[in-house]
C-alpha cells in the first residue's frame, strides 16, 4: 500500500507504508546486518561484492529496485565512506532527483531523505555551499509531503543536516522556519514529535542566529499556540513533552530575544507543573505512580530551567510579573525540591542552582528550607540527584561569597554528607556499603566542599585530616576551571587554617604529600608537545602549580 493521498490529520497518518514503524522486517534486518559488516570488515570486503548489484540497482526503471539500492547504499555510509566519497558528486544529485521527483513512490522518498542524511558530512566538509543549499532546498521542499512517514524522514534528515552544518545553516533559517511553521499546522502523532526535535536541534546546533530579527516571531508563537491546542483536548499530552523540550533550547539562545512570549511560557509551564503535582497527589503510595505520569512536570521544570537561563536577572522581573504564578513560585520550588520522584529533585536542583546564579532574590526567603531538601538528597542511590544537589549547593555557596550566615545553620550537616562522598564509604538506604564509584560526585563533592571553605574555612578546617586525601582526589578530577579554581582555593584556606591536617590525613606523611602535590599538578598537564624536550621544569614550558590568571592561589 503507498497511499499518497491527504487526510485531516496532515497524510495518510496509519497504513500509508508497509513496515511498522517499531517493528523489525527482514529488509531491515538486512540492512543493520549490510551496516554492521561495513563497520567491522571496512571497504575492501564489503564493495568488491556488493558494488555491481548497486550500480544496477540504481539504475534500474522499478522503483522498488531503486529504493532498495538507495538503503544498501546508505547503510554502508559510516563502513564505507571514503571509498564512496569520489563517487558522491554523481550520487548526490542522483538522491535529489529521487527524493524531489513528483511521481516518486512515499518509500522512495523517504529513503532517499535517510541516505541524504547519512551522507551529509560530505555536503557540509565539501567547500561547495552549493550543496547544502540544494540539499536543504530539496528537504524543505518535502517537508509538507501529505505522507507522513515522508514527513518524518524529511524532517529527520533535516535535523542531521542542522547538526553537521551548525552555524552555515544561518543564510537559509528564513525559508526553512517558514517551512517548519506550515508543517506545524499539519503534521500529527509521530510526525510532530520530530519536527519538535528538530526545531530543538536547530536551536542546539545553530546557535544565536535562531534568535535575531525577526525569526523568532516567525516561529515561537505558532509553537505556543500549538501547545494552547494541545493542552485544551489533554493538558498531559506527550506530545507536550518535545515541545517543551524544543522551547527549552529556544529560551536559553534567544535570552533577552525571547522576552516577548516569556512570561506566557513561564505561566503555561507552571500550570503544567501545578496539574501534574495535582494528579500525582491522588495517589496514597508514592510507589504507585508511573514514572511517566510526572514526565510533563519534569519538562516543565527544565523548560523555567531555560528561561532562568536565557533571561538571567531578568527572570526575577518575569516572575514579578505574572499575577497568576509570581507570588506562587517560590513555595512551588520548595515542593518540587522535596518531591519524592527523582527526576522532579533533578531538574528541580538545576533550578535552584541556576536561581542561585541569576535570580537570588527569589530563593532568599526560603533559603533554610532548600538548603535542607538539597543536603537531603545527597544521596549517591540516585546519582543525578545526587550531583544537581551538590552543584546546587555550590552555587548557593558562590552566591554566599563571605557571608557565612545563612550557611552556618547547616554548614555542620553538609560537610558531614560530604566526607563519605570524598573518602568512598557511601552506604545505600539499608546500609550497605556503595562499592561501585558513581560518576561525577566525587569531584561535585570536591567543588562544594571548596566553595563552602571559600565562605568560611571553618566549617571544614577543623575535621580536614579525615578527608584530606578523598578530597585530594576529587580535586585532580575537576576539569571546569573555574570550579577548579573556586575547589582548590578552599583547599588551601582550609590547609591555612589547620596545616597540622597534613600530618593526621593519611597512614604516612609522604602518602599525604603526594596526593596534595598530585591533585595540584593535575591542574595544569602540559600539552604533549611541550614534554618532548628535557628541560621541562625550566624550559619554555616552565612547570606553574596554578595558571597565572588565578592570583589568589599563587598568592
Amino acid at each position: 500500500d503507498s497511499d499518497d493521498s491527504d487526510s485531516e490529520d496532515g497524510g495518510s497518518d496509519g497504513d500509508d507504508m508497509d513496515d511498522d514503524d517499531g517493528e523489525w522486517s527482514l529488509r531491515k534486518c538486512s540492512a543493520a546486518s549490510l551496516d554492521s559488516l561495513a563497520g567491522i570488515f571496512g571497504a575492501s570486503y564489503i564493495l568488491p561484492p556488493l558494488l555491481p548489484a548497486l550500480q544496477e540497482g540504481l539504475r534500474h526503471t522499478d522503483q522498488w529496485f531503486r529504493e532498495a539500492s538507495i538503503l544498501a547504499l546508505g547503510a554502508i555510509s559510516d563502513g564505507c565512506m571514503a571509498e564512496i566519497t569520489p563517487h558522491l558528486p554523481q550520487l548526490h544529485p542522483f538522491l535529489l532527483s529521487q527524493l524531489t521527483a513528483q511521481d516518486s513512490l512515499p518509500q522512495l522518498r523517504c529513503i532517499s531523505a535517510w541516505a541524504l542524511g547519512r551522507y551529509a558530512s560530505w555536503t557540509v566538509t565539501a567547500d561547495d555551499p552549493s550543496l547544502v543549499a540544494c540539499s536543504i532546498e530539496a528537504l524543505v521542499g518535502r517537508l509538507l509531503d501529505r505522507n507522513r512517514k515522508v514527513q518524518v524522514a524529511t524532517c529527520s534528515a533535516l535535523g542531521v543536516y542542522v547538526e553537521e552544518a551548525g552555524d552555515l545553516m544561518t543564510p537559509y533559517l528564513e525559508p526553512v522556519y517558514r517551512a517548519l511553521v506550515e508543517a506545524l499546522q499539519l503534521y500529527r502523532t509521530r510526525s510532530i514529535l520530530c519536527l519538535f526535535d528538530t526545531l530543538g536541534v536547530m536551536a542546539d546546533y545553530i546557535g544565536a542566529a535562531i534568535g535575531e530579527g525577526p525569526l523568532p516571531g516567525m516561529y515561537v508563537p505558532p509553537i505556543l499556540k500549538r501547545w494552547n491546542d494541545i493542552g485544551r483536548e489533554n493538558p498531559m499530552d506527550r506530545s507536550l513533552l518535545p515541545l517543551m523540550e524544543c522551547l527549552g533550547s529556544i529560551t536559553v539562545v534567544c535570552g533577552m530575544n525571547y522576552q516577548p512570549w516569556a512570561v506566557e511560557t513561564f505561566e503555561m509551564a507552571m500550570s503544567t507543573i501545578e496539574g501534574c503535582m495535582l494528579i500525582i497527589s491522588h495517589y496514597n503510595d508514592i510507589s504507585d505512580v508511573d514514572d511517566e505520569l510526572a514526565d510533563p512536570m519534569i519538562c516543565a521544570i527544565d523548560l523555567i530551567d531555560g528561561l532562568i537561563e536565557g533571561l538571567g536577572p531578568n527572570f526575577a522581573t518575569l516572575v514579578a510579573g505574572s499575577a497568576r504564578f509570581g507570588p506562587t513560585f517560590p513555595n512551588l520550588l520548595q515542593q518540587i525540591v522535596a518531591h519524592d520522584i527523582p527526576g522532579v529533585r533533578i531538574s528541580a536542583f538545576a533550578v535552584l542552582g541556576d536561581l542561585a546564579r541569576q535570580a537570588p532574590t527569589l530563593i532568599e526567603a526560603g533559603l533554610p528550607t532548600l538548603l535542607s531538601e538539597a543536603i537531603s538528597s545527597i544521596d549517591p542511590t540516585h546519582p543525578a540527584a545526587c550531583n544537581n544537589s551538590l552543584w546546587a549547593l555550590g552555587e548557593i555557596c558562590v552566591r554566599c561569597g563571605e557571608n557565612a550566615g545563612p550557611l552556618t545553620p547547616i554548614a555542620a550537616d553538609l560537610l558531614q554528607n560530604l566526607i563519605p562522598l570524598l573518602m568512598g564509604n557511601s552506604i545505600d538506604i539499608d546500609g550497605n556499603p556503595i562499592d561501585t564509584p558513581v560518576p561525577g560526585i566525587l569531584e561535585n563533592a570536591a567543588i562544594t566542599l571548596g566553595r563552602l571553605a571559600c565562605v568560611n574555612p571553618s566549617f571544614v578546617a577543623p575535621e580536614l585530616g579525615r578527608f584530606l586525601l578523598g578530597w585530594c582526589d576529587g580535586l585532580s578530577k575537576i576539569s571546569n576551571p573555574i570550579e577548579r579554581r573556586d575547589a582548590f582555593n578552599g583547599f588551601v584556606l582550609s590547609l591555612r587554617a589547620n596545616p597540622q591536617s597534613i600530618q593526621s590525613a593519611g597512614p604516612g606523611l609522604s602518602q599525604t604529600i603526594g596526593s596534595i602535590l598530585f591533585a595540584v599538578v593535575s591542574w595544569h598537564v602540559a600539552p604533549d608537545d611541550m614534554l618532548q624536550g628535557v628541560n621541562v621544569l625550566n624550559g619554555n614550558y616552565g612547570f606553574q602549580p596554578f595558571p597565572g590568571e588565578f592570583v589568589e592561589l599563587k598568592e
